[in-house]
Order: C-alpha cells, then sequence, then structure tokens
C-alpha cells in the first residue's frame, strides 16, 4: 500500500502581471462567463454600462462549456481574437 500526503511544498511562481491600459475608451473588452449562476445576468449588466460608458469601446461575451473545469481552448482563441482586455466573472 502506498500512502500519499496531501501536505506539500508549493513553488515559488514569479508572474509578471499583465500591463494595464490607462483607458478602455476604443478597446475590444472580452467578458468571459464561467457559467455559475448569476453570471449571466451580470455580465449582461455589465456589457450594457461597458456600452454606455466606454466611448467606442466593443464587447465580445462568451462562456465556459462547464463552471468546474477550465476553458476550452476554443474559448482562449476567441478572446484572443476578439478582446484587447479580458474580464473574468465568477459567480455562485
Amino acid at each position: 500500500m502506498l500512502l500519499c500526503s496531501p501536505a506539500g511544498q508549493a513553488l515559488p511562481l514569479n508572474v509578471a502581471h499583465a500591463r494595464r491600459p490607462e483607458s478602455l475608451a476604443g478597446l475590444r473588452i472580452g467578458l468571459l462567463d464561467n457559467t455559475k449562476a448569476p453570471v449571466d445576468r451580470i455580465m449582461e449588466y455589465l456589457a450594457a454600462r461597458i456600452r454606455e460608458q466606454v466611448p467606442g469601446a466593443t464587447v465580445f461575451h462568451i462562456a465556459k462549456q462547464h463552471p468546474s473545469l477550465p476553458a476550452e481552448p476554443e474559448v482562449y482563441a476567441a478572446l484572443a481574437e476578439n478582446a484587447d482586455v479580458v474580464i473574468n466573472a465568477l459567480g455562485d
């Protein structure tokens, strides 16, 4: 029998923060929905506010297929193609 301990040593992860735009004006803003309730309504509200308040910005909304799994490669590809910045929504 092999017993494994769940305790371990986490390795440090050095990741630089993404460069933030000075303004969202004119950018393509991606909204990533994790499919938990009520994220769909939150995203609709957020998209409407962005369209009202951010000059020239466009909104691209996409959802993962399953809330407990990472987004599919196609979702990431669509965001890379259609968005300059992404807002990831989490909800329960």
